[in-house]
């Protein structure tokens, strides 16, 4: 698999509209996702004391951290005002590769922070608020 840009892998928020239209957070500098899964322990006395779990019972869970530089744009506005009133929002992230993932997520942390002799920068984590969709390139 070759390499891929960095750069290219952009988080975008929706505007509600129907169709729905994603602009780029674009004063990110970094974008990172994790999912986790978390099995349930389904471990009994038959097993001889080895663990048995099972991959598809538990939950998962996606998460997106995003920092950057505060440039006031609609997109930054749009995922202030997400955090700040609470709502969840249409997101989508874009890969390098052209793959997409659609889902809709709610802002668990919001953060600004600024300094005398530097650029205001943002940081958000967003937790995925039931199922997205994965479509390929």
């Amino acid at each position: 698999m070759a390499s891929q840009k960095g750069r290219d892998f952009l988080l975008k928020i929706g505007d509600g509209g129907n169709p729905e239209t994603f602009a780029t957070i674009g004063a990110a500098r970094t974008n990172a996702m994790a999912i986790n899964n978390n099995p349930v322990d389904a471990t009994s006395m038959e097993d001889g004391g080895v663990q048995t779990m099972v991959a598809d019972a538990g939950v998962q869970n996606l998460q997106i951290n995003i920092d950057g530089i505060f440039k006031d744009s609609a997109a930054e506005e749009s995922l202030r005002a997400a955090a700040m009133n609470r709502t969840a929002s249409n997101f989508q992230l874009a890969f390098p590769n052209g793959d997409i993932y659609e889902a809709n997520f709610i802002v668990q942390d919001y953060n600004r922070t600024g300094s005398y002799d530097g650029l205001e920068s943002f940081s958000a984590s967003l937790i995925r608020n039931g199922a997205g969709t994965f479509t390929a390139a």
